[in-house]
């Protein structure tokens, strides 16, 4: 079964993050952030990187979506 990856920036275009979108019974997950300015790359465990990026979004000022997953996901 083929998965799509998808890509969107936050907090201005500083900080890129790659996601994995929801696929039949699969749930949709963050798997990496990048910082677009020193190119340097977070991995982790998708809980972990999902509250990262809630974390980035927020000192943003950008509102956080209630429910969690990949922009797009329908589960």
């Amino acid at each position: 079964m083929a998965q799509l990856i998808v890509s969107w920036f936050i907090d201005d275009g500083r900080f890129r993050v790659h996601a994995i979108n929801a696929v039949g019974r699969r749930k949709g997950r963050i798997i990496e952030v990048e910082e677009i300015e020193t190119g340097e790359r977070f991995h982790g465990s998708a809980k972990r990187l999902e509250r990262l990026v809630q974390v980035l979004r927020s000192s943003a000022g950008e509102a956080v979506h209630a429910s969690k997953g990949t922009p797009g996901s329908e589960s």
